[in-house]
């Protein structure tokens, strides 16, 4: 299995927050792959500038890389695939996350349990 985690639970996952459950390690560890989305590298970096986190991009995707994690780049496809969605979802991260997902062959571990009315292979982080 490969999990491709949202931007919160690459969060939870890097500061060890017990937000992120047990259930949830145990399929980060079990899985093949762990990987993480440029997007979120993103969404985090316009939240830092907000002041609103107080993680710097440059050193989440460091530490992300030291622990295994695989970074999956943003790609014209899962960027397509976004803005085509007919669904209704307010977050645009949210949107790439899920096409992402869906292109590579990922399960989603995200705290958005609407995303899985798109589709998506969604695991529940809590």
């Amino acid at each position: 299995m490969k999990l491709l985690l949202d931007t919160h639970c690459l969060i939870w996952a890097l500061t060890d927050a017990p937000a992120l459950s047990a259930a949830a390690r145990t399929a980060m560890a079990r899985a093949d792959e762990v990987a993480f989305s440029e997007a979120s590298v993103w969404e985090i970096g316009l939240k830092w500038r907000k002041g609103k986190i107080n993680l710097q991009p440059r050193r989440v995707v460091e530490q992300a890389l030291r622990d295994g994690f695989r970074m999956c780049a943003l790609s014209l496809e899962p960027i397509l695939l976004s803005c085509e969605l007919q669904q209704k979802h307010g977050d645009p991260f949210d949107r790439l996350l899920y096409a992402q997902a869906k292109h590579f062959g990922y399960r989603l571990l995200s705290i958005d349990r609407t995303l899985s009315e798109f589709g998506a292979q969604v695991i529940n982080p809590r």
